[in-house]
């Protein structure tokens, strides 16, 4: 049969942006008598063509038109606009709502944050499966550790962070905090490709979930984390525990240039079929009958002749998963860790020990009397830190000089 998916319905029309209203011209005070001489005028001149149409005769009324002729051999058009229409009658809301997003935006427009909720992604067992594994398994894998030491580090002076109060946009969440993802597979067109390999060739018809996503990515980002430091460390170790997550599913929705196959479709529905011409089912001069094929590069087509047709962002609604146990990580400290080894001084140098009165003769000898007097005043590693600067541009200090030196700089008298 020779018939054609059609591009001709005239698209919706694209968001406008409100323009600012201009303030209104005040009005000059009313002239009294110049108000009663003109209500006199016209009271006249109303009189006037009110006796006017009354003398004036009815015009004849035109002939009726002859009924236009119906083309009962004409095959009704399927407009690519009305596939909405049809994944609503396959019990496919979800995605005709965002094809329909996608035939009245720009292209870039805005992210949508509002019509995928993850309460529903999460009754397709498939999904259901990838959440899980997100949230036991994947999210405590090694590989995933560095990236939230990178992350949490810049906080870690703080007791404890919640990112969501941080981001204003789930854009930003996603771009600051997100460390870990779950694909969940399976494009509308590999859907179909399986189920015709499998050998069901007629009204197979994918789940919502498919139509709408596809394949996507389920993603956690840091909810909560609080943070605890070792004083008795003088390098500072912190130690971040990250007790919650935020888990959310991003994707992008859009059409490419290739010819991959989303089905066959009319105004009824959707089957699979392996041909790719329109195929009819029962009479073709009655609409719905003849079912077309449909690609993505259709969608592309249809896009260039009208200038519409919006690629978009999905973020679907958060939710916070409690993590229990927590994810131990350990950060580095803001000073640098001094080690405690004993040391055979060359040149007859002699290490100095707590409560020697005696001058070291080598730098490494002295960090580790300053570490003795930071550990014993029980010094913050930012003060053990400056005191090790503020000790590094003088001679070196006996361990009471160090000790004095410290009490004067942090006024521990």
């Amino acid at each position: 049969m020779q018939a054609s998916l059609s591009m001709e319905q005239t698209p919706p029309a694209l968001p406008e942006k409100p323009e600012p209203k201009a303030p209104p011209t005040p009005k000059p005070p009313p002239d009294r008598t110049a108000n009663t001489i003109n209500g006199v005028i016209n009271a006249f001149e109303a009189i006037g063509r009110f006796k006017k149409w009354l003398d004036t005769p009815d015009p004849p009324k035109p002939p009726k038109a002859p009924p236009a002729k119906k083309d009962y051999m004409a095959v009704p058009p399927f407009d690519i606009q009305e596939i909405p229409g049809a994944m609503r009658k396959e019990h496919m809301p979800v995605a005709a709502k965002l094809m329909e997003r996608w035939f009245s935006g720009r292209e870039n427009g805005p992210d949508e944050t509002s019509i995928v909720k993850l309460d529903w992604v999460l009754k397709f067992a498939h999904a259901k499966e990838r959440y899980e594994y997100l949230v036991n398994t994947a999210i405590r894998s090694p590989e995933v550790q560095n990236n939230l030491v990178e992350m949490l580090f810049p906080y870690r002076q703080q007791i404890e962070v919640f990112p969501a109060k941080l981001a204003d946009s789930p854009r930003e969440l996603h771009r600051r905090f997100q460390f870990q993802h779950a694909g969940v597979g399976g494009t509308l067109n590999d859907n179909l490709i399986r189920q015709l390999r499998a050998g069901k060739e007629t009204f197979a018809t994918p789940s919502d979930l498919v139509a709408a996503l596809g394949t996507f990515n389920f993603y956690a980002a840091v909810g909560h984390a609080r943070f605890s430091r070792d004083r008795s460390s003088l390098s500072g170790a912190v130690t971040a525990e990250v007790t919650g997550v935020w888990v959310y599913v991003r994707d992008d929705y859009g059409f490419s240039e290739q010819s991959q196959y989303l089905g066959h479709w009319s105004k009824d529905g959707l089957i699979t079929l392996p041909h790719d011409e329109a195929v009819t089912i029962g009479n073709p001069h009655v609409k719905g009958n003849v079912r077309y094929p449909v690609y993505d590069k259709d969608f592309r087509q249809w896009s260039a002749r009208h200038k519409h047709g919006g690629d978009f962002v999905i973020f679907s609604d958060r939710l916070y998963v409690p993590v229990s146990p927590p994810i131990r990580l350990y950060l580095k400290g803001d000073a640098q860790a001094f080690e405690y080894k004993p040391l055979d001084a060359p040149n007859g140098d002699v290490e100095q020990v707590a409560g020697s009165t005696g001058r070291p003769g080598n730098n490494q000898a002295q960090n580790k009397q300053t570490n003795d007097v930071a550990r014993i005043l029980r010094l913050t590693p930012d003060q053990a830190q400056q005191l090790h600067y503020e000790l590094g541009s003088e001679p070196p200090m006996g361990f009471h000089e160090i000790m004095e030196r410290a009490k004067d700089m942090f006024d521990l008298w």
